[in-house]
């Protein structure tokens, strides 16, 4: 067999070759290839190893992570180079606080609950931060209470309940600037129960 070029994935090229080749061979130095029924075969021929050829070529693309198209492939082939997505990544920032407290009855301790919230102006523009976890202080003997680096993040509390009945799913979060750090999950047993 002569030689042929492999990299030419051109269906008519392909089919040059293939006609090419059986004219050379003796068993079918008198058959007409254009429009006989070996003209049809040599179509298929040419047509399976085109559609053959591209396909493998995508194939091949799909498993090199700059060439790759699908989402799923990316996400495969950065899986196994331990490739984390990033997401959008919350300010945050260390305060400290007191609070003077008033009356005559005054607890022992004062808790500052997740998601409570402060505000700062900055530029005439305001910014919100929350706390992510429950922080609890000592009321002094002066009637303040003293939060030292309190560690405090930009945004808003968002909450997504959501109910299966069992097995495995997936959750997909709709918001675009999340911050993957800050997730909290819980599971519970039930939805009216209060241990997760």
């Amino acid at each position: 067999m002569p030689y042929n070029q492999l990299t030419n994935l051109d269906y008519f090229d392909i089919k040059v070759a293939l006609r090419d080749y059986l004219r050379a061979n003796s068993d079918f130095t008198d058959y007409d290839f254009e429009g006989s029924t070996l003209g049809q075969l040599l179509d298929v021929l040419a047509y399976n190893t085109y559609y053959t050829s591209f396909n493998a070529n995508m194939v091949v693309n799909e498993t090199f992570l700059d060439s790759a198209t699908l989402r799923d492939n990316v996400v495969a082939i950065a899986k196994q180079l331990g490739y984390t997505p990033r997401s959008s990544v919350a300010s945050s920032a260390a305060v400290s606080c007191s609070l003077t407290l008033q009356g005559t009855t005054l607890p022992s301790t004062v808790f500052l609950r997740r998601g409570n919230a402060f505000l700062t102006n900055v530029d005439e523009k305001l910014y919100q931060y929350v706390i992510l976890d429950d922080v609890q202080a000592n009321v002094l003997p002066d009637n303040t209470v003293s939060f030292n680096n309190l560690k405090i993040y930009e945004g808003t509390f968002v909450t997504n309940t959501y109910t299966v009945g069992g097995g495995v799913f997936n959750v997909i979060l709709n918001n675009a600037n999340i911050d993957v750090i800050t997730i909290r999950v819980r599971v519970f047993d039930s939805p009216s129960a209060s241990i997760y």
